[in-house]
């Protein structure tokens, strides 16, 4: 299916894609590529990705929030050229590691990367796309790292459930975690599967190119052959789709 010209508003063309996506569940999408570096499209990203709570923590390049804005539309036009020639390439993504709390008091070290800041706006852009294709595929019964959705909706369809039955009942929320899921993707079978629903060559080697990058910790640079870097704006839609 080919989307069309670059006019209009994004989230319009979020929904005509989704309505496309949710007509023909067996639509393979061609022609999305441009929308990356129209200037809307950019300028839309950069202010979702301004409003995350990260938007002011640099990644392995150092530049900031601020440093992007002092000359934004500048700084868009030239992403946008790199993202229409083909020259963008992503940075290294620098990891970081955050404590968190397990059962039983067991704390594990939880790693996060840190894209750069244009790297965010593309990886948003991107998002916006495809997530629309996606969305229409999913359970409406999962609930995780969805768009206007928590783990409350879970728990309240559960309940709901619950009270609708003529007899006083009770029933279990399990909470569980896969191991390592993020870290462990396989790259190679993510990209089948997004080829089952996304046509668009420049689109699908975008996308490679992300999962490729390189990550960055202190002393050590690593090439990355597997997984999607947890807090990464497109990993939630990445791994759903795996």
């Amino acid at each position: 299916m080919r989307t069309g010209g670059t006019s209009g508003d994004v989230s319009e063309r979020q929904t005509q894609l989704r309505q496309g996506a949710e007509q023909d569940r067996t639509t393979r999408f061609d022609d999305l590529y441009h929308r990356r570096y129209t200037d809307d499209g950019l300028r839309t990203a950069q202010a979702h990705v301004r409003q995350n709570a990260g938007s002011r923590t640099a990644g392995c390049d150092g530049v900031v929030r601020r440093y992007v804005e002092e000359n934004l539309e500048g700084n868009l036009k030239r992403l946008g050229a790199d993202l229409k020639t083909g020259r963008f390439a992503p940075q290294a993504v620098r990891r970081t590691y955050s404590r968190a709390r397990k059962a039983g008091g067991r704390i594990k070290m939880r790693p996060r990367g840190i894209p750069a800041m244009c790297d965010r706006m593309v990886q948003e852009a991107l998002r916006r796309i495809r997530e629309p294709l996606w969305e229409a595929a999913f359970s409406r019964h999962s609930d995780g790292f969805r768009p206007n959705r928590s783990p409350k909706e879970a728990v309240a369809y559960r309940g709901a459930r619950l009270a609708g039955g003529r007899r006083a009942a009770f029933g279990w929320i399990i909470e569980g975690d896969i191991q390592a899921f993020f870290d462990t993707l396989d790259h190679l079978q993510l990209m089948q599967l997004l080829r089952g629903r996304i046509k668009d060559t420049k689109v699908l080697s975008l996308v490679w190119k992300f999962l490729r990058t390189d990550m960055m910790e202190p002393g050590d640079l690593r090439h990355s052959v597997w997984g999607t870097p947890q807090g990464g704006i497109g990993s939630p839609v990445l791994a759903h789709v795996y």
